[in-house]
């Protein structure tokens, strides 16, 4: 046989099982990251309607609404170690922090600095961190008394220090009401149902697209 002509025929097949070696390790890898889980501890409520329901806190993770170059470079420069989890899932981009530094935190360091960008931290709908994530932008989204005329819709909002971002169509006296990014948004829709007030309040939630 003719070395010249079985040479290139070896370094081909070399070089197509290195390829599909890497890809085996590629998928592997993926398939880790992607399964490896952790059990949630802090737990926090908040209410569908009459419905209340538990969302877990991930320690590690911080959303960042509204992205742009100016809070990641600031957000790099604040956490060094900090990971962009995937590829930016429309106006959200997921940060993953270093084991040594919670989300609570360095979203309190990042909004103090008055960066342009709006944080929250990231929640699941389960216990552990492969549950449907979910998190806070901002606003929450109100159901007032169907009865309720203008005059007292005013006289409620200036009463609460609240101010409308737009009304929904959806039922009769729907608003988006503002509020900052983060738990704060949790808080307020929290405190208006614990009022007694408002027929519904729950935040304007982020909720991850989950494909079947």
């Amino acid at each position: 046989m003719n070395k010249f002509l079985v040479r290139p025929v070896y370094i081909l097949a070399a070089l197509l099982v290195g390829f599909l070696l890497l890809n085996t390790a590629h998928a592997m890898g993926s398939k880790s990251a992607k399964t490896k889980q952790t059990t949630l501890q802090q737990t926090y409520v908040w209410h569908d309607g009459d419905r209340e329901r538990t969302v877990w806190l991930n320690p590690q993770l911080v959303a960042e609404f509204d992205s742009n170059a100016k809070s990641q470079s600031a957000l790099k420069a604040a956490y060094s170690s900090a990971v962009e989890v995937s590829a930016k899932r429309g106006s959200i981009r997921l940060w993953r922090l270093n084991n040594n530094v919670k989300a609570k935190t360095a979203i309190r360091g990042l909004k103090s600095n008055s960066m342009t960008g709006k944080f929250s931290p990231v929640l699941h709908d389960g216990p552990s961190s492969s549950g449907r994530m979910r998190s806070l932008p901002g606003n929450i989204i109100v159901h007032l008394d169907p009865s309720w005329e203008q005059d007292l819709i005013d006289g409620w909002l200036i009463q609460n220090n609240l101010e409308i971002v737009r009304k929904l169509n959806i039922g009769p006296n729907i608003f988006v009401i503002k509020t900052e990014s983060g738990l704060a948004a949790l808080e307020m829709a929290n405190s208006l149902h614990d009022a007694g007030e408002v027929v519904a309040a729950y935040p304007d939630w982020w909720k991850e697209v989950v494909t079947r």
